[in-house]
């Protein structure tokens, strides 16, 4: 019987079917691989994804960490200090916190006023603090607070940290961790090795180091001390423009032209100084060039713990119009109750002018006014006057009383101001005038004759608010880095004035000012250095002025300084110019 297919037939059928199974073979081997490759991959890319969100999250935290460090307008001013951890998962600082080395807990987020934070893996992060640098009125924050931590990645260590932020990971069986609620607050479900502890020494481990492992899986970043006041130190130099160059402007308004004598810079440990000028011999401009205890410049005297006693006085009555029988002299002396005060008294004797009003004669524009006495009284308030920072009272503060007559209402043209003799002695110089009985005094008061007692009283002389316990730059000791240099002829023995280099009394120079200072850089009075911290390792408190500032500023032999704000790893000194950019001191 014949085929009914021809072979020829049958092989053309085969040959497509053979085809389309070797095709279907590739095609399935081909995707297994595309799969395998694909599968392995993404895990790869998921790690490098998940360890680059834990970083950003570190990285925003440690932002926020240091820009509450650096914030100028809570209610407690600290610079430089960071909130205590949050200790019950809230995401509120807690108000104390302490420990010996380190002071651990999760990120105060809601007191940073930042988002909830949280790593890749939906964990809040964690946060270990120097104890020196809580944000607390029991410890002193500046730039020579030194950071109390230290991290390591197993080869390396590093120290004097201030702060760090832990990312903690997913928890790890291998370290038996449980992150049930009653163990949302133990660092050890969540953190691991020293980590989790509170021994100061913190591992640190980031993908460039070390993969995470079945037994360690904490990703960390670092706040130094270059990280925090690279930020914070500028802050501090505007702090000081905005609250303390007011105080020193009131002082050279108030003394005459004049700022106090500098406190020595051989010694900056508040344990160590007094901060009150040395005392004062006869110096001459020379004497102040190179010699860093004669020069124009030094610590501020900011002690707050000296007086101002009344030691003796004058004064001198007249009259701006009117007729008297006759003026006793001044009696002026200390009294200490009901305050301490200086009074000054006087007499006025009457003369009759008769009944005829037309001879009473008209006084300033008062047609009845007989007797308009002007006045002028002075003390003497020590020699600290020169070498600390004592605040006058306003002339609106001195009373003013008269017995025979007239009201105190009618006091006018209160003035008063301060000079200082070249060993920096103060005399407190009160003037006014007074004008009564006249068309303004009341009916029982206009008569043609009478006497009058005046008493003048001034009140005590006190410190400078500069110097209150309270204030930022005192409380935590800024004073200490701050460089204060005045102009010779601006001094308590100088001349009151002076004139750019080479003249005599020199200004002060700046160079490199910052371009908001609208008056030329060869005029100054007064400057004010912040130093910052230290750029050459070197231990401070320190009597060498080089181990604070640097360049011109470290040796400022004739009378010329830079402000230097640039990179904080080499030059990070600051320029706050004190006069005559100022509203006070034109």
């Amino acid at each position: 019987m014949r085929d009914p297919i021809p072979p020829s037939s049958r092989r053309t059928t085969r040959q497509p079917g053979m085809a389309m199974i070797a095709l279907i073979t590739l095609l399935a081997l081909l995707s297994a691989y595309l799969i395998s490759t694909l599968l392995s991959r993404t895990s790869s890319e998921v790690l490098v994804d998940r360890s680059q969100r834990a970083q950003d999250a570190l990285l925003k935290a440690k932002a926020a960490l240091i820009a509450f460090a650096a914030d100028t307008t809570s209610t407690a001013i600290q610079p430089g200090a960071l909130p205590c951890p949050d200790t019950n998962d809230d995401g509120n600082a807690e108000g104390s916190c302490s420990g010996t080395n380190v002071v651990l807990g999760r990120l105060p987020w809601k007191t940073l006023g930042v988002d909830d934070i949280r790593d890749a893996s939906g964990e809040r992060l964690w946060y270990a603090l120097s104890p020196r640098f809580r944000k607390m009125s029991s410890t002193v924050v500046n730039s020579d607070t030194r950071g109390q931590l230290t991290i390591t990645d197993g080869t390396a260590s590093s120290g004097n940290i201030i702060a760090v932020v832990i990312a903690p990971g997913p928890a790890l069986g291998a370290q038996s961790q449980s992150r049930t609620a009653a163990n949302a607050n133990t660092a050890a479900h969540y953190l691991e090795g020293t980590n989790a502890g509170t021994t100061g020494t913190l591992t640190y481990a980031t993908a460039t180091t070390a993969q995470p492992s079945d037994t360690f899986n904490d990703r960390i970043i670092a706040i130094t001390e270059a990280d925090l006041f690279a930020m914070v130190e500028p802050v501090v130099a505007s702090m000081i423009e905005r609250d303390v160059k007011p105080d020193l402007a009131t002082y050279y308004t108030q003394w005459s032209n004049r700022f106090p004598f500098p406190s020595r810079f051989d010694n900056p440990d508040p344990g160590s100084n007094s901060y009150v000028s040395p005392p004062v011999t006869t110096r001459t401009q020379a004497q102040y060039i190179g010699d860093i205890t004669q020069t124009p410049g030094g610590l501020l005297p900011v002690t707050a713990s000296v007086t101002y006693p009344w030691t003796g006085g004058s004064g001198v009555v007249t009259l701006t119009g009117g007729t008297a029988g006759g003026i006793s002299g001044v009696s002026c002396s200390a009294i200490s109750w009901p305050l301490d005060a200086w009074n000054c008294s006087f007499d006025i004797d009457a003369i009759n002018l008769g009944g005829n009003k037309a001879n009473w004669g008209p006084c300033n524009g008062n047609r009845y006014c007989m007797i308009a006495p002007s006045f002028t009284v002075s003390g003497r308030v020590g020699a600290n006057a020169g070498k600390s920072f004592p605040k006058l009272p306003n002339a609106s503060e001195v009373t003013v009383t008269s017995s025979g007559g007239g009201s105190t209402r009618n006091l006018t043209a209160r003035a008063i101001s301060g000079t200082l003799s070249a060993a920096g002695v103060g005399t407190v110089t009160f003037s006014g005038t007074y004008s009564g009985n006249g068309a303004n005094d009341p009916p029982r008061y206009r008569s043609s004759s009478f006497s009058r007692s005046m008493r003048v009283r001034i009140p005590d002389i006190l410190v400078s608010p500069l110097t209150s316990s309270t204030s930022w730059f005192i409380a935590n000791e800024w004073y200490r880095l701050t460089y204060y240099a005045v102009s010779p002829g601006h001094l308590p023995d100088g001349s009151g004035t002076c004139t750019a280099l080479p003249g005599t009394p020199s200004c002060l120079t700046v160079n490199k000012m910052p371009s908001y200072y609208a008056s030329p850089g060869t005029d100054k009075r007064a400057v004010l250095i912040l130093g910052g911290r230290s750029l050459n390792a070197t231990s401070r408190p320190s009597a060498t002025l080089g181990n604070y500032l640097e360049s011109t500023n470290a040796a400022p032999a004739g009378y010329i300084f830079e402000h230097r704000a640039g990179l904080p790893s080499s030059i990070n000194d600051r320029v706050v110019v004190v006069c005559p950019d100022s509203a006070l001191c034109p």
